[in-house]
């Protein structure tokens, strides 16, 4: 009947139909391959079955529910019918989660069946996002399955006082951790599969099994968070039983209809990659024989070279069951991919090296010791890490620039909250994770972990803006702060190594420079090309899927740094070089106090001042500007929005100007001037009765070209000539900074309620006068100056510097 009469139940029914019996035919030829034709299975394969099983409950229960009404406005579905379907929506939302859990399971399986002799980038990543997959999917399926009380309510009219958590708040919730493993599996084997000995098209059409799949997965999920959206945005109001409103019903329905296609669709991405041995078996003879592959897919003739180790750690042979009996399931489905490639590749013809990268037929050098860069080189790769500082901070920027416009802080409080939170982040978890990871994977594993970490805050935006909710809005920022900090120990320790030692402060200044100019240019085009009206729901809708894109950058260029080679910042010639250690670590201060703690803790102390001072200008300026104004009834100058964007301007030309003065003019000198220049004109607006608001700008301004590299500036002095133990002591530094940046805004908000906004410009003051305290060091403490510049007996690069 409702296949003749309703076109809304007709189209969910032929959809899910038509995409269970294409996921159907993917799954067979995947039990025929793996059960009949290679006979070699595992745990994948029997994961995969009840993924498959689960995907026909699913898309049986939908179809079921259109005879019930699924798929039709409210109005159009009778009371005892709304009751059936109540029931078969409650059966399908429960069944989702576990089903997609299932297929993606399968797949992770794959992945460490594939990575079981080798690549410990696959195994290790495999393994944390099978554990994400299982904790987060068992969580949300009990969250689902229990979401009314009494549990009776999510599928019956009758139930009395019910007490539910909408289904829809549930899956936004759920949807970053479902775009996130889906990202993560998409990523995961590219390094791995990039690396087999194949030519470029046959290595291209492997790379596309694998990858092509997931990509559709996410496809439909973003379709499917999409209805969900808008379902909430314009019936805020409205209980979960769906029926109540036609439109909820409608966008509840289409989440409900692309539910089962993603499952569908996950069912289909989990068989594509093992489909190698029925396609060969189903492909004619004569495009089966080894000349005609060779024609295809070499630019050579094959040839009967012997079989050799590919680059995953596995011995190229036929799949036989009866000659191999000791492989498993993931070395024969890369083997049917590779088993005809019969001509040499150039990596067996080229004796191995340590210091050779192989990528796609072309050798890199692999960088040597990071402190033996010099010209060039150094300039080489101090530019690929300031190009990620630009990106980020244009990133981050317009990550912020979004949260902004979205109505959900809604006073003081909670903005310097939203702040703190961030630099908590900075503070406390990326200095001990960072440096973990820094130390024991490498720079490249810290990059990735620090745009992974990203990705995951920026997705958890979007359901967090959806709803409205400060906690989860406050949660990203934690995560993204955590990002930035991580990203900042890498830039700023790779900077301070990579090159000569006497201009490790220019070098450390021109990538914070860069950083801010990314974040100016984001924040002029956030304010030209995002200010829509963020009242109208449809809009904003349309503004947070700038989320997704920001999150799908970050992968990118994980995936792009990954491949980039650069020296190792924690190289174990650090320890062993003579002369890197600029300051000997057996002179103490009174016998008692080693030469290099103190100088590093004094500069912790200096930047815990410099940071707080610069963040608390940021946090307050906004209204101190308020008050003059109001005070002296005159307009600003400069608007706030726009005066936020010219502060972050005037910090990235400080930069760049220090930068230039740090060629001519010892560090130690330019910090204590940019000290003293920051006390007076700090004190100037704590004191001074101005007579326009526009004269505060202006103060401002010429305070922030002298505060905003002084964070930096103390940095780079205090990280010259420490060799092995930089990263630890950049870690320490940003930690510092960072939980400053996260404290001090409320020291300044809990003095302004008491005394003016103004007066509470002191306690600037003072940070600035306890943060003196360092370049006062450096100037006072002759034995600091080595760090300054190196010996005359230095030895660097295999050759003496003479100064």
């Amino acid at each position: 009947m409702f296949l003749d009469t309703e076109k809304g139940s007709r189209g969910v029914y032929i959809t899910v139909t038509a995409t269970f019996l294409v996921a159907s035919i993917f799954a067979a030829a995947r039990v025929i391959g793996r059960f009949g034709i290679v006979k070699r299975h595992g745990w994948d394969d029997y994961t995969f079955i009840v993924a498959w099983i689960l995907a026909f409950g699913l898309s049986f229960t939908v179809d079921f529910g259109t005879s019930k009404g699924f798929g039709l406005y409210a109005d159009d579905t009778s009371r005892h019918a709304g009751t059936a379907l109540l029931r078969t929506q409650y059966t399908a939302i429960v069944m989702f989660i576990p089903a997609l859990m299932a297929a993606k399971i399968s797949i992770l399986l794959l992945y460490l069946d594939i990575a079981r002799q080798s690549q410990k980038f696959l195994r290790v990543g495999s393994y944390i996002t099978l554990a994400v997959v299982l904790v987060g999917g068992g969580t949300l399926t009990l969250m689902t399955a229990l979401r009314c009380r009494p549990v009776k309510a999510a599928y019956s009219l009758a139930a009395q006082d019910p007490s539910c958590i909408p289904i829809q708040t549930i899956w936004l919730t759920a949807w970053p951790i479902n775009i996130a493993t889906e990202l993560a599996i998409l990523v995961l084997p590219i390094p791995a599969l990039a690396t087999l000995p194949l030519t470029p098209l046959r290595k291209t059409v492997v790379m596309l099994s694998f990858i092509l799949s997931v990509i559709f997965i996410g496809i439909v999920d973003v379709a499917r968070i999409y209805n969900l959206q808008l379902a909430v945005l314009d019936f805020q109001q409205a209980t979960d039983l769906l029926l109540l409103s036609p439109d909820l019903s409608t966008n509840a329905n289409m989440a409900l209809l692309w539910s089962a296609v993603e499952v569908n669709a996950a069912v289909i991405g989990a068989a594509i990659p093992t489909l190698a041995p029925v396609v060969k078996r189903l492909t004619p003879s004569s495009l089966r024989s080894m000349r005609t592959f060779s024609l295809l897919f070499s630019s050579r003739r094959g040839s009967q070279d012997p079989p050799r180790r590919n680059a995953l750690g596995h011995q190229n042979s036929r799949a036989s069951s009866d000659h191999e009996p000791q492989m498993n399931g993931g070395t024969i489905i890369l083997m049917e991919y590779t088993e005809r490639t019969a001509q040499p590749q150039l990596s067996d013809l080229l004796p191995e090296s340590r210091d050779r990268v192989y990528f796609d037929f072309i050798y890199l050098e692999q960088p040597k010791c990071i402190v033996d860069m010099r010209g060039c080189e150094c300039v080489k790769y101090c530019s690929l890490i300031n190009l990620l500082l630009f990106l980020n901070g244009f990133l981050y920027t317009m990550l912020f620039s979004i949260n902004a416009t979205l109505p959900i802080v809604q006073t003081r409080t909670q903005a310097v909250g939203m702040v703190s939170a961030c630099y908590i982040g900075a503070g406390i978890f990326s200095p001990s994770i960072g440096y973990a990871i820094l130390r024991h994977f490498g720079l490249k594993a810290t990059i990735a972990t620090s745009l992974a970490t990203s990705c995951f805050g920026t997705l958890i935006f979007w359901p967090c803006g959806a709803v409205g909710s400060y906690p989860g809005f406050v949660v990203s920022n934690v995560l993204v702060g955590t990002s930035l900090g991580m990203m900042e120990i890498v830039a700023s320790t790779f900077n301070s190594l990579c090159g000569p030692p006497e201009y490790t402060a220019v070098r450390v200044l021109i990538g914070t420079g860069l950083e801010a100019v990314g974040g100016t240019l984001s924040s002029l085009l956030a304010s030209k090309v995002l200010s829509i009206d963020v009242e109208e729901s449809h809009n904003l809708v349309a503004l947070q899927w700038a989320y997704l894109v920001i999150a799908l950058f970050a992968v990118l260029l994980g995936l792009l740094y990954w491949y980039v080679p650069l020296p190792q910042v924690m190289d174990p010639d650090l320890r062993t070089r003579p002369n890197i250690l600029l300051v000997d670590r057996s002179k103490k201060y009174f016998d008692v106090l080693p030469v290099m703690v103190t100088s590093l803790a004094v500069a912790v102390l200096s930047g815990f001042c410099a940071a707080g001072a610069l963040s608390s200008l940021r946090t307050t300026i906004g209204s101190v500007l308020s008050s003059v104004s109001a005070n002296t009834k005159t307009g600003l100058g400069i608007a706030i929005s726009n005066f936020q964007t010219s502060l972050s301007a005037v910090y990235a030309s400080g930069n760049f100007i220090f930068a230039i003065l740090c060629l001519f003019i010892p560090p130690r000198i330019i910090l204590i001037g940019a000290y003293g220049s920051g006390i007076t004109l700090a004190v100037v607006i704590a004191s001074v009765q101005f007579p326009s608001a526009s004269s505060v700008q202006q103060v401002t301004l010429a305070l922030s070209i002298f505060i905003g590299p002084i964070p930096n500036l103390v940095i780079s002095i205090a990280l010259r000539g420490l060799g092995w133990w930089t990263a630890l002591a950049c870690g320490l530094l940003v930690s510092a900074c960072s939980l400053a940046a996260s404290i001090w805004p409320w020291v300044m908000l809990a003095v302004s309620r008491k005394e003016s906004v103004q007066r509470a410009f002191y306690v600037v003051v003072g940070l600035f006068v306890v943060g003196s305290i360092f370049p006062l060091y450096l100037n006072l403490v002759r034995s600091t100056h080595t760090r300054e510049r190196p010996p005359l007996s230095a030895t660097y690069a295999g050759r003496t510097i003479n100064v």
